[in-house]
């Protein structure tokens, strides 16, 4: 599990069930609220909470049955005579939800709420204004959207809903069945107001497996069992009904022999409200108009679809595919979660500010200067190459400061030249041959100059060791750029007679 929360909460609110989920962790509770004097309170039952002791559990007062009275303008009276707002006890549930699925660390910034589809304007209104009173929720509003919109969105991501058609949404809830048509062509736009139901519930479902036992024990000779035990034994009942969701068998401990309840008992029992609740999903179709080829999906969400039953008699009822999840209890808050979870941007707590970089003058562009040609070698059309400009570098991630250009970077005579070290291979390859070629400039001009020079009776002369050489061409290095392709040839100035060195020794050839 990971040690930080992720950045979004989400969480529905069911009659029976309240459900949380976070990025790592997703839990359910049944709401019923303990509320102490010297703590905060505690969402869920004595066994949903076994981190709690009994003897503070005793200490708590236990408020139950405040859901669907969200908005109806009555108070809850407690065991204690207490009156308690509807809408602020699960205000105080949900907070308390929070602090669970996160285990006592900071709640996410972003949260989002779901409310039953068939809730009135009032009934929301009411709930929103007691999430604004939890002092952690006031500066962050908490967002609050519909179970069926949260349910959709929950479905679109994963494993996909189809973009063409009506699509019927049936959320399978403890107290009753919400049935919304919705056009997939429109946005998944609602199709007329949301039809609730109470012909199929868990609620149904608990009491249809509670009367069947009751008569088997009756039939057993065991006796009808006591008022006490029979709130016990209905709690029994829903157990066993989501864990033949799963299984086969359950069983039901506490008495003689044991009670065991198998899948095809279930199934008995669902047979008659399942039939009730097909009937109300036609009758919904047909009030709006819908033909049976324009529905394209069925959405099957809430706690009653995990049984399989549903699932396929919706399927093989109406002829076509039916949509869920495989925990389609916590559709409505993953997709509460999902709707919430972008607009969380990730700010460092102690962000430095920023700091503007330093202007600089911009420096002029670089004109090129063409050098000076030596007198030995004419200009003969050579035309400067414009290096191409280095690649770009990605720019860094943090900001820096330009580089101010030095004066051998920006190039011109009067700058000051570039160390040949420094210079790019193809230049150093040139001065090479230009070094070579006034080389062989200079020897070609000596030999000429000892061929034409005067006879050895007209020499002057002088000491045997004695020998004037022409001084060496002065270079300077060529501007950066590379060498034409095609060689040059010079052509040699005429040398006067007069110029011609002496030497008392004969030349020598190359």
């Amino acid at each position: 599990m990971a040690q930080e929360t992720g950045p979004a909460l989400g969480m529905s609110v069911g009659a029976t069930t309240l459900a949380a989920v976070t990025a790592d962790r997703a839990i359910t509770r049944r709401p019923v609220l303990t509320l102490f004097r010297d703590r905060p309170s505690q969402i869920g039952m004595p066994s949903e909470n076994s981190a709690v002791s009994s003897e503070l559990r005793d200490r708590g007062l236990v408020v139950t049955d405040f859901v669907d009275r969200v908005g109806g303008g009555g108070p809850v009276v407690a065991s204690d005579g207490s009156t308690h707002r509807p809408e602020q006890l699960l205000a105080d549930g949900l907070h308390a939800l929070a602090y669970a699925v996160t285990e006592g660390r900071p709640i996410p910034p972003a949260v989002a709420v779901t409310y039953p589809a068939h809730w009135s304007r009032d009934a929301v209104g009411a709930l929103r204004t007691a999430l604004g009173r939890v002092s952690e929720w006031a500066q962050h509003p908490v967002s609050l959207i519909s179970d069926t919109t949260a349910a959709l969105t929950a479905l679109q991501a994963n494993p996909g809903l189809p973009d063409h058609g009506i699509i019927a949404v049936c959320d399978f809830g403890g107290s009753g069945t919400n049935v919304t048509l919705v056009d997939a062509e429109r946005g998944f736009e609602p199709v007329g107001a949301t039809r609730r139901s109470t012909v199929f519930s868990g609620d149904v479902i608990d009491q249809a497996l509670l009367d069947h036992v009751v008569a088997d024990l009756g039939g057993n000779g065991d006796g009808p069992p006591t008022v006490g035990s029979l709130t016990r034994l209905r709690s029994q009942c829903r157990d066993a009904k989501e864990q033949l969701s799963s299984e086969t068998v359950a069983e039901l401990a506490g008495f003689h022999g044991g009670v065991w309840l198998t899948r095809v008992e279930l199934d008995e029992a669902l047979r008659q409200p399942l039939e009730g609740f097909y009937t109300v999903l036609q009758n919904t179709l047909d009030d709006n108009e819908i033909v049976p080829d324009a529905l394209s999906a069925i959405v099957s969400v809430g706690g009653g679809a995990n049984m399989p039953t549903v699932t396929t008699g919706l399927s093989q009822r109406f002829g076509v595919a039916v949509i869920s999840s495989p925990r389609p209890q916590l559709t409505a808050a993953i997709g509460a979660a999902l709707s919430v979870a972008g607009n969380v941007v990730a700010i460092p707590k102690k962000a430095p500010p920023p700091v503007a970089p330093p202007q600089f003058p911009e420096a002029p562009a670089p004109e090129y200067v063409p050098p000076p040609v030596p007198e030995s070698v004419p200009d003969a059309g050579l035309q400067p190459l414009v290096t191409p400009p280095p690649p770009a570098r990605p720019a860094p991630a943090a900001p820096r400061q330009p580089a101010v250009p030095e004066p051998e970077e920006i190039g011109g005579q009067g700058q000051g030249g570039v160390e040949w070290y420094r210079r790019p291979v193809p230049v150093v390859i040139l001065a090479a041959l230009v070094a070579m070629l006034l080389g062989t400039v200079a020897v070609l001009v000596l030999r000429h100059a000892a061929d034409t020079g005067p006879g050895p009776s007209e020499l002057t002369p002088v000491s045997s060791t004695t020998t004037t050489t022409s001084p060496s061409p002065t270079f300077e290095p060529p501007p950066a750029f590379a060498p034409s392709p095609e060689p040059i040839s010079p052509s040699l100035p005429e040398i006067p007679e007069s110029s011609a060195p002496e030497s008392t020794e004969s030349p020598v050839s190359p």
